[in-house]
């Protein structure tokens, strides 16, 4: 049987389609709704400690249990960690390192003040008011176990790539480089190789969601990162366990 010739008129009509997907992207496709046996939590009405300890800490049983800066090992049951085994040295003694450095806390990879920034709502606490901050600070794809003292370095600085390799904390390579600008302190943090794609698709993942802004600059190295250090099967793990027990939605940039 011959093919059936195809109109002209449909011809050009599904080229010019082709055209204008090319000039809007997709918009994120909406969350998938969750199991029907599976009572997921409210994102929007817990905080986001509660979120991890009560729903992030059980897969920690399952995968190595491993913080996100240092590699350091930590207790699933009480977020104890030892730091000299896995080399962790403050620069300096300040703040509470010495607390602080014996436990593990939950980084946002996505700052919140990004989240503030894009939603104009002046600050934090302000935000915690609008629904669409507390599903942005709360989601548990941003969350990763990091080293206390570690997670206070990182504070809300942006990440980049630093020249050198210069160690400040012991064997971590977790890289902090400062300086002053007229009226304000600025800084970057570079981490880990292993861990840069993995902020990388959190990120991008961020981006498409929650419609937070990145420079032109920073998702040219997103794609870098994501693309030099691929997905891994615990991260797969990871965010098909996200998915299953927390959101009922995946980041499509690991799944």
């Amino acid at each position: 049987m011959s093919a059936r010739p195809i109109p002209a008129v449909s011809l050009l009509l599904a080229l010019f389609c082709t055209a204008c997907a090319s000039l809007h992207p997709p918009a994120p496709a909406p969350a998938a709704e969750p199991p029907g046996n599976t009572a997921l939590p409210d994102l929007a009405t817990l905080s986001y400690n509660q979120i991890a300890n009560r729903y992030l800490l059980p897969l920690y049983k399952q995968i190595a249990p491993l913080e996100v800066y240092c590699g350091c090992a930590f207790d699933p049951g009480t977020k104890a960690v030892d730091p000299a085994a896995c080399g962790f040295e403050p620069d300096r003694p300040w703040g509470d390192d010495t607390s602080r450095g014996h436990r593990i806390e939950w980084e946002h990879v996505v700052p919140a003040s990004r989240m503030v920034e894009t939603l104009g709502c002046g600050s934090r606490a302000a935000c915690r008011a609008l629904e669409p901050f507390r599903l942005a600070e709360n989601d548990p794809y941003n969350l990763l176990p990091a080293l206390g003292a570690l997670n206070a370095r990182r504070s809300n600085h942006p990440y980049a790539e630093i020249p050198g390799e210069a160690r400040a904390y012991g064997r971590c390579d977790f890289e902090l480089q400062e300086w002053r600008e007229p009226g304000h302190r600025r800084a970057r943090v570079e981490p880990p190789e292993d861990i840069k794609g993995d902020i990388a698709r959190i990120s991008l993942y961020y981006s498409q969601r929650f419609g937070l802004r990145f420079s032109d600059a920073e998702l040219q190295q997103f794609q870098a990162w994501s693309t030099a250090d691929p997905v891994s099967a615990e991260e797969r793990a990871r965010a098909a366990w996200i998915r299953r027990n927390v959101t009922g939605w995946a980041n499509p940039f690991v799944e």
